[in-house]
């Protein structure tokens, strides 16, 4: 036991090559650090509830015998336990150069030392220029999809968003599709996508935050943070807002040539909506482009709005099982 803060200290000092990095990395290594490549950043105390989330009774035969006060020493323990492993994987993939941590809150810097208090908050893990590479030999991403550890970094800045979209991506893969509902369509997940057709007059864009193919659905993914305007104001004209994003949406798969665009759905997760009226407002703009749009569109039904990823999947198949085709 006495070795143990040495140890440490040596892990932290020691220079691995890549090939040496490459040999000790397990399969649950590899998984986190592919789910950190596309999530671009993780927070860490999702990431101990996601990955180190063992119940008592799965690794302590006697749990589910023992009397309240044993069971609550045993949670206890085993929350330790996992705290452990938690600690073991941040400090193995650090020491081999793959990841890096912050928590410093820089707000907390400009106060004076004596009203200032802890200058730490969330601790977020990102990949390091070696941990960038490494996963895109291991996912074979052709040279010019490669990430940019500058524009990575520059993410940073909007990292609460980028977080969030994380989020959905990551509930799906560990929660709705994960065990007898895995579904294998569900790889194709495109982050920060876009996609451009020319009208008469101009070049049209959109930028979904993601792309969501199952089977042969896209579902537009667009994570709103309640931040913006439902509907622009008359006194700003170039103001961002829902209603003019959704007309642009609407605009572009009008125009596209292909189905799969065309046919696609806007899915838009409000996380942190606390009442229905946001999500109710913005239905209501959907209703007034598809009344505008004539019949390119049969009905507002393409964009669904809910607080969770899980909702909107549920909401997609209501709308298109037999019972609800046979009552339309």
């Amino acid at each position: 036991m006495k070795n143990l803060p040495n140890r440490e200290t040596n892990e932290k000092q020691a220079d691995y090559s890549l090939g040496q990095t490459i040999d000790l990395l397990s399969q649950m290594d590899w998984s986190f650090l592919i789910d950190l490549y596309k999530c671009r950043c993780m927070e860490q105390e999702y990431i101990s509830q996601l990955y180190f989330n063992e119940r008592p009774e799965e690794y302590y035969k006697n749990y589910l015998e023992a009397d309240e006060e044993t069971k609550h020493e045993i949670e206890d323990q085993n929350n330790k336990r996992l705290q452990a492993q938690m600690a073991r994987l941040k400090r193995k993939l650090k020491s081999r150069g793959l990841i890096e941590t912050t928590s410093v809150n820089p707000d907390a810097l400009n106060k004076p030392s004596s009203s200032r208090g802890s200058i730490h908050g969330k601790t977020w893990i990102y990949l390091t220029l070696r941990g960038l590479r490494i996963v895109e030999k291991r996912l074979d991403i052709p040279d010019e999809a490669k990430l940019s550890k500058i524009e990575v970094d520059m993410e940073r800045a909007k990292k609460e968003h980028f977080w969030e979209i994380a989020k959905l991506y990551l509930e799906l893969k560990y929660k709705i599709f994960s065990g007898d509902m895995k579904l294998v369509q569900f790889d194709e997940w495109d982050w920060y996508p876009s996609e451009t057709v020319a009208s008469d007059n101009e070049t049209l864009i959109i930028r979904p935050d993601a792309i969501l193919k199952l089977e042969n659905q896209l579902f537009y993914i667009e994570l709103d943070r309640s931040t913006e305007p439902v509907y622009r104001s008359p006194f700003f004209s170039e103001q961002v807002s829902i209603q003019n994003k959704l007309k642009r949406y609407y605009d572009v798969m009008r125009l596209s040539t292909n189905e799969l665009i065309r046919e696609g759905y806007i899915a838009i997760v409000i996380p942190t909506a606390k009442y229905e009226t946001r999500l109710q407002n913005i239905r209501k703009a959907a209703d007034y482009i598809f009344q505008q749009a004539g019949k390119v569109f049969q009905n507002s039904s393409k964009v669904i709005v809910s607080k969770s990823i899980q909702d909107i999947l549920i909401n997609y198949a209501e709308l298109n099982s037999p019972l609800e085709n046979t009552e339309s």
